[in-house]
């Protein structure tokens, strides 16, 4: 069911959290589907270690259910890798799901790490794959406040 005081969070290796941020990937791939967001909710884009940063926020356009081969077929030039990575990271799922992208937000150099975000965030952890955190427990005095110190 979707909630609209979650937002989402998302873990995404460097090298397409860059790849989201350039607008070159459209389509963030999953193998299950967040469920408690839908269409117009955000996404915040944690990205990985070794850099373990917040570097952006898009909107979901859509959140698409397929197959792997379907999705490859329909969308695999915007997903921002090659179709043998697709079908390695898909090769024992029957469905593949992807998140449209859309109205991407970097924070123009001003990425937020891992423990700004915890006082920003109560109890941030971050996600193995993605995770939800509700809206009004986000300090956003603070986090504006470190958006402007940087």
């Amino acid at each position: 069911m979707i909630d609209r005081k979650n937002i989402l969070i998302i873990s995404v290796k460097p090298e397409y959290a860059k790849k989201i941020i350039d607008k070159e990937k459209t389509i963030e791939l999953r193998k299950c589907a967040p469920k408690k967001v839908g269409k117009n909710d955000y996404v915040l884009i944690y990205v990985t270690a070794p850099i373990k940063e917040l570097w952006g926020i898009y909107k979901i356009e859509n959140i698409i259910k397929d197959t792997p081969e379907l999705l490859w077929k329909n969308f695999g030039e915007k997903t921002g890798i090659t179709e043998e990575e697709f079908k390695n990271y898909y090769k024992e799922h029957e469905n593949a799901f992807g998140i449209e992208i859309e109205e991407v937000k970097n924070l123009l150099g001003l990425s937020i790490n891992i423990e700004s975000l915890k006082r920003v965030v109560p109890n941030f952890m971050p996600p193995q794959t993605y995770s939800y955190i509700n809206r009004n427990l986000i300090n956003y005095s603070t986090l504006k406040n470190l958006l402007l110190e940087k």
